[in-house]
């Protein structure tokens, strides 16, 4: 065992104890290793060993026979897994299971009970590992970034060594250590291929989908898979992103879909996601778009967040504005209400110009919730609204965007957020704009679905959790969205009219808006952004329609400023696109 004890030395956890107590957990300890999707134990069994990760990476499941299971965590290299249980004596309150190959040491039950009593350093080292996982449940989300890439190529017309070649050049221009593995014939011996992976921040692995050694090695070893298909093709099914032993773990294993613009367009992007199961879609138009994956790979994407907030989220325009003249890159946008809007009018390519002419003619040059009608179920038609997203947006699929885009909309039957990641683009908006009692609301399946912000009018929680880099906010609702003097004896309807005219959104629009953007403002966000814009956008309220150019010119300020004050953050991802 003087292999283990010399592992054993150069893990964090065993890091402060002396040379008695490693020998004692050697002596005690047995190897075991885990293929990738094996269990390494069940939810509800009794807990009879402690584990210590080795090499490799687990993660743990909270399975939920009445809904979606639940990622607790993973379990990186050097970490113990099990403790709480064998601790407690209670039954396992979650399954785990092998991401990857994995060598673990198993200590029996009894001779962990002895080791505790026998050597204080182990008892306390065990000690802060439990309170540090109690204390910070989610930690292990933030710190267990993948490392090992697959990048699988679906035909034979991709020359998958060349791009992973490619990959790795850009992705070192952001001073990420990088290496890769073409496509061989026989893999590596684990103990090299651990070096290897130790050596590095990531590791890309070449492959083509076949039954050789080498792919089989691949399946079991990658964190992540990036799927190279082209989008003329379709894809097989069912897809081999596994082995057959370890399909039960194949639905925690992030997959990524990279359409490769080439041949003709064939509108299968959504056939391509369903059958491999993407979490996300990069679409490869160009140079830029190559540079954009090696950020996502790199972890050194910036993902951009727009909050709901009626008129005031022109303000949004004008910040997108300064991150484009700052070279900042955008590779990830999402958004609620008007925050949706103008996020996928980025994600859909438009340059400054076109953007800012096109949400002139949708919501500046004239009242978009002037088809009022008297309520059922809202107080406008909502057609108004329709026919500017589709004048603008017409069929245009999410899963086809230059940029990775995703909009919330809230599904008042459950009182849950409901995320839109592919389909029509103008439907996702629709719903994420249609606040309650203005517009009315849209029926998807067996969901009724409202305005995003009623649940999460500023994602950035779905965001941190879409991308491993800078998450940048912008929020337009925290304040200052409503003028209190409307409601201080206001008139009647007839006199209101009289006043104002048909065409005037009256004070009810007003407050029906801020009743389903209102929130806790000031409550921290459990995964809030890294860097937080909140332009105050003086003087113009939720329904104010017309004043474009203030909100705009607000924006931009506030976004300057925030850059300049994260530039030390900012620079080395805009220097690595610039080289």
């Amino acid at each position: 065992m003087d292999a283990v004890r010399s592992r054993l030395r150069n893990l964090p956890f065993f890091a402060g104890l002396s040379a008695a107590t490693i020998n004692d957990i050697a002596d005690a300890s047995h190897w075991l290793s885990l293929a990738g999707g094996w269990e390494l134990y069940a939810q509800g069994s009794i807990s009879d060993a402690l584990h210590i990760n080795l090499t490799g990476r687990l993660i743990v499941v909270r399975e939920n026979p009445d809904g979606p299971d639940e990622v607790v965590g993973y379990v990186r290299s050097g970490e113990p897994v099990g403790e709480m249980s064998l601790l407690s004596g209670e039954a396992h309150s979650a399954s785990v299971y092998a991401l990857r190959d994995t060598e673990l040491l198993s200590i029996p039950r009894d001779d962990v009970d002895r080791l505790i009593k026998a050597h204080g350093d182990f008892a306390a080292a065990l000690a802060r590992t439990v309170l540090a996982r109690a204390r910070h449940p989610k930690a292990s989300f933030q710190q267990s970034a993948p490392r090992i890439f697959a990048v699988i190529a679906t035909s034979p017309s991709i020359d998958v060594d060349a791009r992973v070649k490619e990959l790795a050049r850009r992705i070192s221009k952001y001073r990420v250590n990088v290496t890769y593995y073409p496509c061989t014939e026989e893999p590596p011996a684990t103990s090299a291929f651990d070096l290897v992976e130790n050596a590095h921040d990531v590791v890309l692995l070449a492959a083509r989908v076949d039954h050789s050694s080498w792919y089989r090695f691949v399946l079991r070893h990658a964190d992540r898979f990036l799927v190279l298909a082209r989008r003329d093709s379709r894809p097989s099914k069912p897809f081999p992103l596994t082995a057959e032993d370890g399909a039960r773990a194949r639905k925690f294993r992030l997959v990524d879909l990279v359409m490769l613009h080439e041949g003709t367009h064939s509108g299968r992007t959504a056939e391509w996601m369903e059958a491999i199961g993407a979490s996300r879609v990069i679409n490869l138009h160009t140079d830029a778009c190559i540079d954009r994956l090696a950020r996502i790979i790199g972890g050194k994407s910036i993902g951009l967040v727009l909050s709901g907030g009626g008129a005031r989220a022109y303000a949004h325009i004008g910040a997108v504005k300064a991150m484009r003249e700052a070279g900042v890159p955008i590779d990830f946008l999402c958004g609620a209400s008007m925050g949706a809007v103008v996020a996928a009018c980025v994600a859909i390519g438009w340059p400054q110009a076109e953007m800012e002419r096109r949400i002139r003619e949708g919501f500046v040059e004239s009242n978009p919730l002037g088809d009022h009608v008297l309520p059922v179920v809202a107080l406008t038609r909502g057609g108004r609204v329709e026919t500017r997203l589709e004048q603008h947006f017409d069929n245009a699929l999410i899963e086809n965007l230059a940029t990775p885009f995703f909009c919330v909309s809230s599904d008042i039957i459950n009182g849950a957020v409901h995320i839109h990641n592919q389909g029509l683009l103008r439907r996702a908006l629709r719903a994420s704009i249609a606040l309650p009692g203005i517009l009315p609301p849209v029926i998807d399946d067996h969901a009724l679905l409202v305005d995003g912000a009623v649940v999460n009018n500023f994602p950035t929680d779905i965001m941190t959790t879409t991308h491993r880099g800078l998450t940048i906010g912008v929020d337009v609702a925290r304040e200052g969205v409503i003028d209190i003097e409307a409601f201080r004896d206001p008139p009647g309807f007839f006199t209101w009219i009289a006043n104002n005219g048909f065409g005037a959104a009256p004070p009810i629009i007003s407050l029906l808006m801020r009743s389903a953007t209102a929130r806790r403002e000031h409550v921290e966000a459990p995964r809030p952004a890294d860097i937080m814009v909140t332009p105050s956008v003086p003087g113009v309220e939720l329904r104010d329609w017309k004043k474009y150019d203030a909100a705009v010119m607000d924006g931009y300020r506030e976004m300057k400023a925030a850059l300049e004050k994260h530039w030390s953050d900012l620079a080395p991802i805009i220097a690595g696109a610039n080289r």
